[in-house]
């Protein structure tokens, strides 16, 4: 009966943690949308990338309340289906990390773009006297050293997007691995326990067998006694 409502209770828990993965996962969905449809300015797009970080950190942690929640099931089929569901929302939230730093990259750039053809843009003039050649030149290379600046940090930022992929998809290798494995490891483990399970059933019918048997020879001992008796006074009787 507690065993019941134990697994009544987790399944409602598990149940409240996977509308939150929902609701994490469309949020996720909608900044993505955001960061490719709007025009962004650099300190909007980093609080809109502090916003992105925080609900995947959120998203992150409820799955793995979810995953928890699943090798806590007690049918090995229960568990397993479980934890290919959560395997499943992890691939997810990793495609969307993916979409999203590409997104903001790619914003990234377009504002190192626009910034770059503002600084390059100068309004023409007729009269344009020698210190306001002297100050254009002076603002044409202070602007190219800013544009070299930030294409230097816009390749920073991609070289980094990309290792942190590489290592988003080894890391998302190995937990597939690990759950192949642990499949498998259940799936031995139930193969042995319906071996055990044949084999304890195999032992009670002999036992039972054995046991029929041992009350057919106390019966055919206790005749043959009552005969061997039932002789003796036969042959004492005679002789009287």
């Amino acid at each position: 009966m507690f065993s019941s409502s134990s697994n009544d209770t987790d399944k409602l828990y598990a149940n409240v943690v996977k509308q939150d993965i929902v609701k994490c996962d469309v949020a996720l969905k909608g900044y993505l949308l955001e960061i490719r449809e709007h025009c962004f300015d650099e300190a909007e797009l980093n609080e809109l990338a502090a916003q992105v970080r925080s609900k995947i950190t959120q998203l992150k942690g409820l799955l793995t309340t979810l995953r928890s929640i699943a090798q806590e099931q007690d049918g090995v089929e229960c568990r397993e289906a479980a934890l290919q569901d959560v395997c499943e929302h992890d691939s997810q939230l990793q495609q969307t990390h993916s979409a999203i730093r590409t997104a903001l990259l790619r914003a990234k750039l377009a504002i190192a773009e626009r910034e770059k053809s503002e600084l390059f843009s100068s309004p023409s003039s007729n009269g344009i006297d020698t210190n306001s050649q002297d100050s254009g030149t002076v603002r044409h290379r202070m602007s190219r050293e800013h544009s070299l600046k930030q294409s230097s940090q816009v390749n920073d930022d991609l070289l980094t997007a990309a290792r942190m992929i590489q290592e988003t998809t080894d890391k998302s290798a190995k937990t597939l691995d690990s759950i192949v494995e642990s499949s498998q490891t259940i799936g031995s483990t139930k193969e042995e326990l319906n071996t055990m399970g044949s084999v304890i059933s195999q032992a009670r019918k002999l036992l039972s067998k054995y046991g029929r048997r041992e009350n057919t020879d106390k019966l055919l001992i206790f005749i043959g006694l009552v005969f061997f008796i039932a002789c003796c006074l036969v042959v004492i009787r005679n002789r009287l």
